[in-house]
């Protein structure tokens, strides 16, 4: 098991202490832990590869019988985490491994499957996912990454017997112009408010092309937990903001100083801290085979962090 040293605790004062210096980084110095010590809270999003503990962006997060799991807004159990579920995650190390405090699943995706002529939609919204077919016309929660034009590359499909209907993503428009999340159009409950680039989970009724919500809950991490670190999977989609770019359905906005040019394709893991702002230090770009990226993604017996995310793998994030 890989344990947290003196070395390692030295290792994020001195990123903390240089971020204002902000000098390019090779791979060398990024070192043996994606963390850089591992020390506060640490966000983790992503898709669950793997189990014996939960597997997700490389690491290995145990979940002692303190861990609060919540699906979609209600309480749940560890029965719910498989692999291809989309989490989101708070965790942090102790005793020389990785706790998850609160879970949550949000869906990106639930409603009813429909066939179209591009492919297949939940809610107005393009999904590509494996087996779709034998779900067509059925209720359904969808798992996944969003893309950056706003459909959802899907990781799991479950039939699901809810009514309700639900989008979870950034919002995405503005009170003139109207709301949507991924493509979904979406109607504010009476009251409710959004700002361009939160993300919000809308849930009600999907009819005639959009999604009348009856909730509004705002916010990624809705514990109330103070994080000092992220660990994010996805694409990125460009905006006019600096850096140029955000993580598509994420709703966290990275430092204004990083050079993400290199990995505008790319699906990729970032890794870094956060003070408000996602100061990402590494990247590893991902296969989008589902069976190398979680060969790539699985780490060894008794350790926290796969190999594929230290050495070459990694690649230093620039400030500008």
């Amino acid at each position: 098991m890989t344990r947290l040293n003196r070395r390692h605790i030295l290792s994020l004062m001195g990123a903390t202490a240089l971020t204002g210096c902000a000098p390019a980084i090779s791979t060398a110095q990024l070192g043996d832990d994606p963390f850089e010590g591992g020390i506060g809270g640490t966000g983790i999003v992503g898709l669950m590869t793997g189990t014996g503990s939960v597997l997700v962006n490389g690491l290995r997060v145990e979940i002692p019988g303190t861990t609060r799991i919540f699906a979609n807004g209600s309480a749940a159990s560890d029965s719910m985490l498989v692999p291809g579920t989309a989490l989101s995650m708070v965790a942090y190390a102790r005793r020389g491994r990785f706790e998850a405090q609160h879970i949550d699943i949000d869906s990106p995706l639930i409603g009813t499957l429909m066939r179209t002529s591009r492919g297949f939609a939940i809610n107005g919204t393009s999904v590509q996912i494996a087996r779709a077919a034998a779900f067509a016309g059925q209720r359904v929660a969808a798992h996944g990454l969003w893309q950056p034009d706003g459909s959802l590359r899907g990781s799991l499909v479950q039939a699901i017997p809810s009514d309700i209907d639900s989008v979870a993503g950034v919002a995405v428009g503005s009170p003139g112009t109207g709301w949507k999340i991924g493509q979904t159009p979406v109607a504010l409950p009476e009251g409710g408010i959004l700002i361009a680039g939160q993300f919000a989970i809308a849930a009600g009724k999907f009819a005639d092309g959009t999604l009348t919500a009856t909730s509004l809950e705002l916010g990624r991490f809705r514990g109330g937990q103070a994080l000092r670190q992220l660990s994010i999977e996805g694409y990125l989609e460009p905006i006019a903001a600096a850096p140029g770019f955000r993580i598509s359905g994420l709703g966290h906005s990275f430092d204004r100083r990083l050079a993400l040019n290199p990995f505008a394709q790319a699906r990729a893991l970032y890794f870094g801290r956060y003070d408000g702002r996602f100061r990402a230090r590494r990247a590893v770009v991902l296969p989008e085979n589902q069976g190398t990226r979680q060969a790539l993604l699985r780490p060894a017996e008794g350790e926290n962090f796969a190999k594929g995310l230290i050495g070459t793998a990694a690649k230093p994030i620039d400030a500008l």
